[in-house]
């Protein structure tokens, strides 16, 4: 009996989940706080596969570290961004903002700190890695935008982006948390100071989601 040809579709499909048998193999390696430093090869022998499949995959280690940061993204907390911007109340949508970000450092809060540690002596990923965060930016600069005409900042409206940027990255929460709290837990802290920064006042009939 003739074997059935491997068609294209099937063959898709096989790459499609060696991929994503890579990725997960890499995240493992990223998350466990005993795993091995990262490497292609930690990441070939985990998934099952060959240095070179992981080449044939991702071209580089530098373009698996994107991917993995992409599916990090894919799987966490910022799937809820729709529903902070689709908040009509400025200010509550700005409190959502700083406890989705809140969740997000907590979720694979390693993997996020070691990204950013192999992306100190690896230029390419530095910049890969800048990109995405300048997403933060953006996703900001609209919040903003939108509460201008409710809060008097304590600092020119020009640099208000700027410093929230600072606030409600990974290195704040993750400083704030320190080894006992995970960032999620410093959500609270940020927005007292984030009101602070802008100047709005505390509105006691009304409880701001967390």
């Amino acid at each position: 009996m003739t074997p059935r040809p491997y068609t294209p579709i099937q063959r898709q499909k096989a790459v499609d989940a060696g991929r994503e048998r890579i990725l997960a193999a890499a995240r493992e390696l990223i998350e466990v706080a005993d795993a091995e430093p990262f490497s292609l090869e930690a990441v070939a022998r985990r998934a099952g596969v060959s240095r070179m499949t992981i080449y044939n995959q991702f071209e580089s280690k530098t373009k698996l570290l994107e991917a993995l940061f992409e599916s990090l993204v894919a799987i966490s907390p910022m799937a809820q961004m729709g529903d902070v911007f689709a908040e009509e109340d400025p200010i509550a949508a700005f409190d959502a903002f700083i406890a989705l970000f809140g969740r997000f450092w907590t979720f694979s809060r390693r993997a996020h700190g070691r990204l950013r540690v192999a992306a100190i002596d690896d230029p390419e990923l530095a910049a890969a890695v800048q990109a995405r965060q300048e997403r933060r930016r953006t996703a900001l600069t609209e919040i903003v935008r939108r509460l201008s005409p409710h809060v008097s900042p304590v600092v020119p409206r020009t640099e208000v982006v700027n410093v929230l940027y600072v606030m409600l990255s990974f290195d704040s929460f993750d400083a704030i948390a320190g080894p006992s709290r995970t960032p999620n837990d410093v959500v609270p802290i940020l927005r007292r100071m984030a009101h602070a920064l802008l100047g709005i006042k505390p509105n006691p009939r009304k409880t701001r989601r967390k």
